[in-house]
């Protein structure tokens, strides 16, 4: 029981550092121009504000097909993943299996 108290102190206490670290990472980024509220009144603002519940802002159904749908999402760059870069890696990775069980480049004995 004791060790499952420790482990939530601990998860909270690194729930509130990477909390603490967001806003201060936040508040860097932010333009010149722009009005923050700091220190730890702001961050708990801020942190109220984001659990609570806006029941009057309930998001609108967006009515499309799914051909519009697809067409405004066209990526005109490269591929994530590559087929070339694929089968160079496959290739690397049967030489260095070739040269892994095989050495000398012949089979075993058997």
């Amino acid at each position: 029981m004791v060790t499952f108290v420790v482990w939530c102190l601990v998860t909270l206490v690194l729930v509130a550092t990477v909390f603490l670290v967001a806003h201060v990472m936040q508040r860097a980024e932010a333009d010149p121009g722009e009005v923050t509220i700091g220190g730890l009144r702001g961050w708990w603002r801020s942190f109220r504000s984001g659990l609570a519940l806006r029941r009057d802002e309930v998001p609108r159904p967006v009515d499309t097909d799914l051909d519009t749908f697809f067409a405004g999402r066209v990526e005109s760059g490269p591929a994530y993943v590559d087929a070339d870069e694929i089968g160079d890696v496959l290739q690397r990775a049967r030489q260095q299996a070739r040269s892994t069980l095989h050495p000398n480049g012949q089979p075993r004995p058997r």
